[in-house]
């Protein structure tokens, strides 16, 4: 065994001490500075103080001493013995040892105080607050969301957790998000199933928490790490909002949070948003309405002068809102059949501008003279082409399945290597549609060309999911270029679908003709904030964009009123209500093509309609 020296015993002491961080070192030098001074006080009484007479206390003497080692101007007034002068000098140099000491150590506490404050790992103090948990494209639309949806709350707190550097995303904060509406974001960093790193968002205090990650994963085991941060602290009100995508990952995170979170699978709604924008131009519209807390948004609320009515009878009596079911033993009733009336305790689903107490007033009397009467019409088989291939493809194939006629066919055509053929669906699953599946270079215009020639009845432009959002738009965009001058060059005018990744990048796409964009992330992320701000809209949400039950709509305006005639919002939906239908608003068409969607009119007042608008609708199947 080797023999340990005391220098390295010393070093070894001295190491660990240092390794303590800056309270080890001040207690070092103020324990420095106490011996040197009582040493250097007691020595100076010993050698007769300052005079030689020893007339000076030790206590005084001991001050003094203090004095030198803490200001080294001090020995330049001095006067003395010379003996007490050299031990004065001793002090002193000692004294400009440790203050030299001193101020370096207070400075660079200081200033890895501040660089700790600037990474985001000090201890939030909020209250009722909304945690997000993860940082990516989607959070600005979340916390613009919140800020709509806390507008009327004063001193409303968003606190955002993730692994990355607190001021680039208080930047990419204030960059993105406009008016943030007297709603504070406080950032921190941290790894998202850290329960350390959530202990710092004060999760004990938090109204709900928002789990945003890309990697369903993760998603389960932050789940997890939340649920137990909420137990542990006691906190019975808070819940966690998570978004799965992959649907086979929804029970494992369904297990992790138990009763504590609402896991969210928004894949096949997206799909069927997709599916349905290729008919009906204008379904993501509608959806960002009714999911967004400014204008029009879904409330739940308890109209005692409802009591006995029917649905279609109440909404006649409704100036500014519409009544699309009712809330019942907490069981979601939509578009309820004609013979349901409302009951004592029923609470009713609107459709309004606010969430002010509704009130009803004396029945509209609708001009069924204006009805008319159409079966709905089957459409005729037709030829979608998808460009490109995503894990959503296949969702989006068996929604078109359940809703094309029988001879339909989907062309999907992608570069080569990019589509997973096992990941389509299989024969069995496939009896309207066929598929034809072509691997090319669709970037190219002559293949763009090719495949734009064949006539399809609708193009869906699919974001690419191996490229940053960044990259998967500008490659979405130049597609979208050439089929625009395709389309205008062979006098077509195909329905175009176009998913985006950012609202950013949609504002640059809108110049181009497009017939609808789907922007997955901000429906998604609209999703997330209904969920996470009331708890109950979530069956309601699901009953809607389920394709089980009732849901929206568009129909021809024909099957309903005669057009070229005024007629008002309340003939609409008396009208609708005839097919068990509640109506929700109207697309109406101008004179250059472009259309305008209206979800719950706020002027009941009469409209004329042609031929070729829609009334919006929520039905069953």
């Amino acid at each position: 065994m080797r023999k340990v020296t005391g220098r390295q015993r010393f070093r070894y002491w001295f190491d660990n001490l240092m390794s303590k961080g800056t309270p080890s070192l001040l207690l070092l030098l103020g324990i420095i500075t106490a011996v040197v001074s009582v040493t250097g006080g007691l020595l100076s009484v010993a050698l007769g103080g300052a005079d030689g007479k020893g007339s000076e206390s030790p206590g005084s003497s001991i001050w003094f001493t203090l004095m030198h080692a803490l200001n080294t101007g001090v020995l330049a007034k001095e006067e003395g013995t010379i003996a007490y002068l050299v031990v004065m000098t001793i002090v002193t140099l000692v004294g400009i040892f440790i203050t030299s000491f001193l101020i370096g150590t207070i400075s660079n506490a200081i200033k890895d105080k501040f660089a700790s404050l600037q990474e985001g790992h000090s201890l939030v103090i909020e209250k009722d607050h909304v945690v997000i948990i993860g940082f990516d494209e989607e959070v600005t639309n979340i916390v613009e969301e919140l800020a709509h949806a806390n507008e009327n709350q004063k001193g409303a707190a968003v606190v955002i957790l993730a692994e990355h550097d607190k001021t680039d995303m208080e930047e990419v904060i204030r960059e993105r998000v406009d008016d943030l509406r007297g709603m504070r974001v406080i950032c921190r960093s941290g790894r998202p199933d850290s329960v350390k790193s959530l202990g710092i968002c004060s999760l004990d205090t938090a109204k709900s928490i928002i789990v945003n990650l890309s990697d369903d994963f993760m998603t389960v085991k932050t789940v997890l790490a939340c649920k137990t941060v909420l137990e542990e602290s006691g906190n019975a009100d808070a819940y966690i909002t998570a978004v799965i995508r992959d649907r086979d990952v929804l029970h494992p995170a369904s297990i992790a949070g138990g009763d504590r979170a609402e896991i969210l699978n928004f894949q096949k709604t997206i799909a069927r948003l997709m599916v349905q924008s290729g008919r009906h131009p204008g379904m993501s519209d509608i959806l960002a309405e009714l999911l967004s807390f400014k204008g029009n948004e879904i409330y739940v609320e308890r109209v005692a002068e409802a009591i006995g009515q029917r649905l279609g009878t109440v909404n006649l009596q409704l100036p500014h809102s519409t009544a699309i079911g009712m809330v019942r033993d907490g069981e979601v009733l939509l578009n309820p059949s004609d013979e349901a009336v409302v009951q004592a305790g029923d609470e009713l689903i609107l459709i309004a501008r606010d969430d002010g107490k509704t009130t009803l007033q004396p029945a509209a009397v609708p001009d069924a003279s204006r009805f008319q009467y159409e079966p709905d019409e089957r459409e005729e088989p037709h030829t979608l082409l998808v460009l490109g291939f995503s894990d959503m493809l296949k969702q989006i194939l068996l929604e078109e399945e359940s809703h094309a006629t029988p001879g339909s066919q989907v062309v999907i055509a992608a570069e080569p290597g990019k589509i997973d053929r096992d990941a389509l669906p299989s024969d069995d699953e496939l009896h309207t549609i066929s598929l034809d599946v072509r691997e090319c270079m669709i970037h190219k215009r002559r293949v763009l060309e090719a495949l734009v020639t064949e006539r399809p009845t609708g193009i869906l432009l699919l974001a690419d999911p191996e490229l940053d959002d960044e990259e998967a738009d500008a490659r979405t965009l130049m597609l979208q270029l050439q089929l625009n001058d395709i389309a205008d060059e062979i006098g077509t005018d195909v329905p175009l679908i176009v998913e985006m990744n950012s609202t950013r990048n949609q504002q640059l796409a809108q110049i181009m003709r497009a017939t609808d964009f789907v922007v997955s992330g901000r429906i998604t992320a609209k999703l997330m904030v209904q969920v996470a701000e009331e708890r109950h809209k979530k069956a309601i949400l699901n009953d809607l964009l389920s394709d089980g039950g009732s849901s929206i709509y568009m129909k021809p305006i024909t099957r309903y009123v005669l057009v070229n005639e005024p007629v008002d919002f309340y003939t609409l939906g008396a009208s609708a209500a005839r097919y068990g239908e509640v109506a929700i608003g109207y697309k109406r068409f101008g004179d250059d093509g472009s259309f305008e969607i209206v979800v719950n009119p706020q002027s009941r007042e009469a409209t004329t309609f042609g031929s070729g608008d829609d009334l919006i609708v929520i039905s069953r199947g």
